[in-house]
């Protein structure tokens, strides 16, 4: 079975990763409608990707759709208060998510 959209995004992190822009070591988890599920854990110099949950709470959640998660990811929708009150984007800490996007290179 070929690789979803979704896992070629993740698979690809560790090479658009830039080293520094990480202050603290953080955990990632995403959530993506039923069967995408992601941790990604950045330190200052390195980014791993794991398919499936964290085996520790993640220091920043994100669940929503896959279309969501795309959309956001492509740059054609920011995140607001609307997304999360409605329940589109559930996240712990939104702000984490903004040090998320930050640390990689855009394509």
């Amino acid at each position: 079975m070929p690789a979803s959209e979704i896992a070629k995004i993740f698979q690809g992190l560790p090479k658009r990763f830039q080293k520094g822009t990480v202050k603290k070591p953080r955990t990632f988890y995403f959530s993506l409608d039923d069967d995408e599920k992601w941790t990604v854990a950045l330190t200052a110099d390195k980014c791993e990707v794991t398919p499936g949950k964290p085996a520790q709470d993640a220091d920043c959640f994100f669940k929503a759709s896959e279309k969501m998660f795309l959309e956001v990811w492509n740059g054609r929708h920011t995140p607001g208060p609307k997304d999360f009150l409605t329940g589109a984007i559930k996240s712990n800490n939104p702000m984490l998510l903004r040090e998320f996007v930050s640390a990689f290179k855009k394509s």
